[in-house]
């Protein structure tokens, strides 16, 4: 949601999302109009959802065993969006920071020089991807940015002028491992090194509450006007999506809609006629949390011999943070940004925990369509190569950019559980499919008929067939079974 003031009145009144560009004060019934210049954004570039960081000054949390009080702030920005630092002091007096970007957190700490450090890369030799062995880990660059500190709060180690300053800084992960190097004041990086975080280790009355979150995170920056009757100045209210010029209903008099406000209402006439199975400003409750989808994404694969559409909607719940859907012909998917990133077993194959997961596709995505807010500016036509890696219902994916590389995890969901988490009883009433889990027992079943055949070889040899036969069918006869049933 986004909140302003009515100019009209002060009541204060609610967009849906970041896209809609009109609404209707229920105060005093005018018709509130964006401003053309950001409503000419509105599906080319979408708004950045500003500060939704549930941490503050004064939160405090434990790493590492150790407690910690959370005492400045650091704001980094870069074209596409910006990201919290977060100043923090131990128990020990020694001190730290906890990155805050993209509802992702890391604590790190000033690592000091070893004798038998490598030499590091040239800032401008980096690449998403490119590996960094340091302290006997294997890291892969994650995110390679020149960005500006723009403004600082609270205690910090350093002063931070009126114009700020550019960062120039690289981060690093190795499963659960984050490194950070600081090419800002020199060509030999400073290095902070340090672990993912989770929420789940602050103290949770030291966060800020929900509402404040809600808040700060859905204030309209721009201008708002009321459309009034040029004769009289009443307030006009109207529906926007079918009338282009309107009656003043105190005097009478012809209003034409004309210049921004044409602009304005065409755009609107636009976004109404885009159709999505879900909508900008739908509440859901996932697990337990409640949810609001405040953007979606049109996306499609750009090459023409495997032309593919599917739509990417974000979530975000103040207690959860962001959570994705994906609606593909495929059916549905939950998917969440991986906090500790998967270990490379081969070129092929990546394990995260016990599981491991074999390549399965390489295509790129290219946006077509951008609404709402997102934690970073999205963009039409940006392109995104992706490689999905599968086991299952279930799939690992990397997405590489031109200056980050991310990992995510997702799982198969059926429409009537979409339906149910949304209240849609049009979906809710769709028979699932079900879970399909055959795959995994099947690459199992081969394992081990290969093993056996190899064991028994000799007996093979010999004529002694009755042993591997019934050891075949108990391999195999629980899956011909599953799958007899699982296609009726």
């Amino acid at each position: 949601m986004q909140r302003i003031l009515c100019p009209q009145c002060g009541a204060p009144v609610e967009f849906k999302s970041a896209a809609s560009v009109m609404a209707v004060c229920g105060a005093c019934r005018s018709t509130l109009l964006k401003d053309a210049e950001s409503v000419k954004r509105i599906g080319e570039m979408a708004e950045v959802l500003e500060d939704y960081s549930p941490i503050q000054i004064t939160s405090t949390g434990k790493y590492e065993g150790k407690r910690f009080d959370v005492v400045g702030r650091l704001q980094l920005r870069y074209d596409a969006g910006f990201w919290n630092e977060w100043y923090v002091w131990f128990e020990d007096g020694t001190d730290g920071w906890l990155s805050d970007a993209s509802g992702q957190y890391a604590v790190t700490r000033t690592r000091t020089p070893k004798d038998q450090d490598p030499a590091f890369p040239a800032f401008d030799d980096l690449t998403p991807g490119s590996p960094l062995n340091l302290d006997g880990k294997t890291y892969t660059a994650a995110d390679i940015r020149r960005c500006r500190a723009v403004s600082g709060q609270g205690e910090l180690p350093f002063a931070v002028g009126a114009d700020g300053w550019e960062a120039v800084v690289a981060d690093f992960r190795a499963l659960d491992e984050f490194l950070t190097l600081d090419y800002s004041d020199t060509l030999v990086p400073q290095v902070y090194q340090g672990k993912a975080y989770t929420l789940d280790d602050m103290q949770r009355a030291s966060l800020r509450e929900e509402h404040l979150v809600e808040e700060s995170a859905g204030n309209h920056v721009g201008k708002i006007k009321a459309l009034e009757c040029p004769s009289c100045g009443a307030p006009i209210s109207f529906a926007a999506a079918v009338a282009t010029q309107v009656i003043c209903p105190n005097c009478r008099a012809q209003l034409d809609c004309s210049g921004d406000t044409a602009e304005v209402l065409a755009k609107q006439k636009k976004i109404a006629s885009i159709k999505t199975t879900l909508a900008l400003g739908a509440k859901a409750t996932i697990d337990g949390a409640p949810y609001t989808l405040i953007g979606l994404m049109q996306c499609e694969d750009p090459d023409p011999e495997e032309l593919s559409r599917w739509v990417e909607y974000l979530l975000y719940s103040p207690k959860q943070g962001f959570l994705w859907l994906v609606e593909s012909d495929e059916g549905w998917d939950k998917v969440r940004v991986c906090d500790r990133w998967p270990e490379r077993v081969t070129d092929t194959r990546y394990a995260l925990g016990a599981r491991r997961y074999d390549k399965l596709y390489d295509y790129d995505s290219k946006v077509k369509l951008a609404l709402g807010a997102f934690n970073w500016r999205v963009q039409v036509g940006d392109v995104t190569h992706i490689t999905d890696y599968a086991l299952g219902e279930t799939k690992l994916t990397r997405e590489t950019g031109d200056a980050e590389l991310g990992w995510s995890a997702s799982e198969r969901v059926g429409v009537a559980q979409v339906g149910r988490w949304f209240n849609l009883p049009e979906l809710a009433a769709v028979a699932d499919k079900p879970v399909e889990k055959a795959d995994g027992l099947v690459n199992i079943a081969i394992f081990a008929s290969v093993a056996m055949l190899f064991f028994n070889a000799d007996e093979l040899e010999n004529g002694h067939l009755l042993a591997p036969i019934i050891g075949g069918l108990c391999l195999w006869l629980p899956i011909w079974i599953q799958n007899m049933f699982r296609d009726k």
